[in-house]
């Protein structure tokens, strides 16, 4: 026997709620195999291998139309060789997208251990500092901590300019051109 899922069922399978299951249903990328006289839809393994295929499809940055065209791509094909031809113009523009997402994803990667490295250590200035702001401030500190750790929420502390040090980050000095105080 076929086996059976409800909306819950596919939405633990998938890590996802059952909210999203049903936004799939709504936008008709998903369908269930039946309807119970009650109202409740149930699912076969086809449907859960579609719907991982959607969420799949959505990580990659597809919107819900691409994803209905991709759905769509065998209708109309009556032969093999159409459907054969129809993958073969369109997968390679989505393996170009995944590649280049998956370089971003590597370059943020390296950037989290960078910036774990640099705040993991409790010895230097930085342990010191009064402000997580000085934490960004140190030479070489990732993007993420420069972002991260400048709120403008200093403890009540102003940053002021100091005089020369404008001078100093544009010769290739330390880029911080501020100081705190109390």
């Amino acid at each position: 026997m076929e086996p059976i899922f409800t909306t819950g069922d596919l939405a633990r399978a998938t890590g996802e709620t059952v909210r999203t299951v049903r936004f799939y249903e709504e936008q008709g990328l998903l369908s269930p195999a039946m309807v119970s006289e009650g109202g409740h839809r149930r699912y076969d393994a086809d449907s859960l291998e579609r719907l991982q295929l959607i969420l799949d499809l959505r990580e990659l940055g597809l919107s819900i139309p691409d994803i209905r065209a991709m759905l769509a791509l065998r209708e109309g094909c009556r032969t093999a060789n159409e459907f054969r031809s129809l993958l073969r113009d369109r997968l390679p523009a989505h393996l170009a997208r995944a590649r280049a997402r998956i370089e971003r994803l590597r370059r943020l990667e390296s950037e989290l251990r960078q910036s774990l490295r640099s705040v993991a250590g409790e010895d230097g200035d930085a342990a010191t500092a009064p402000c997580p702001c000085d934490v960004a401030s140190s030479n070489g500190a990732p993007r993420i901590v420069r972002v991260l750790a400048r709120t403008g929420e200093c403890a009540g502390r102003q940053h002021v300019r100091i005089p020369g040090e404008a001078a100093n980050r544009e010769a290739g000095g330390p880029a911080d051109a501020t100081r705190h105080i109390a």
